[in-house]
């Protein structure tokens, strides 16, 4: 087995709020802040807040052996962006660069169903972590920020809201990966 405790943290910047990843354990949560923010701070994507008249919403998955991604989709007034990096290296460890990149504008009805489908998922009302954890694997990790930010991972999801969210982020940006490394 792998042990995570081998992850590289780029910077040192944190994109979690305190406790937004482990409210019972704060070395836990310190682990978790760096490793994640990490992975984000080397696709150079921004720590998500509260800003008036925007929503947004993030699927970072990060698989021990696997190319990291972060999808992110921004809803303002006037447009709804999606924003997608994958990096060369392995989510368990040293992040890599870039390896594939993507911004491009959605269309408000297909911006409409997508959130639509974060609410009717449970997004705003499922248990922040789920039970399961391991050393080989990977985490989901779904962000929101409105008028208030709200982080939800899980271990290896084989189902379940979060996995089916993620999924749909996955399919938002057209991007397919072999049934092996859906882990």
């Amino acid at each position: 087995m792998v042990s995570l405790c081998a992850v590289v943290v780029a910077g040192q910047k944190r994109y979690f709020p305190e406790g937004a990843l482990d409210s019972a354990s704060t070395g836990s949560d310190g682990f978790r802040n760096r490793w994640y923010s990490g992975q984000l701070e080397a696709m150079s994507e921004p720590a998500l807040k509260p800003v008036a008249g925007t929503r947004t919403y993030r699927f970072s998955w990060l698989r021990t052996f696997n190319h990291p991604v972060a999808i992110r989709v921004v809803i303002g007034q006037a447009q709804c962006t999606l924003h997608a990096t994958e990096l060369d290296g392995a989510g368990g460890s040293a992040p890599g660069r870039v390896y594939r990149q993507k911004v491009e504008e959605i269309a408000p009805e297909a911006c409409a169903r997508f959130e639509a489908f974060i609410r009717d998922q449970g997004f705003w009302s499922i248990a922040r972590r789920g039970s399961a954890v391991g050393a080989d694997g990977s985490v989901w990790i779904i962000e929101g920020v409105t008028d208030r930010y709200r982080a939800v991972t899980r271990w290896t999801p084989e189902s379940g809201p979060v996995r089916v969210i993620g999924e749909q982020f996955l399919s938002l940006a057209g991007w397919t990966f072999p049934q092996r490394e859906m882990y």
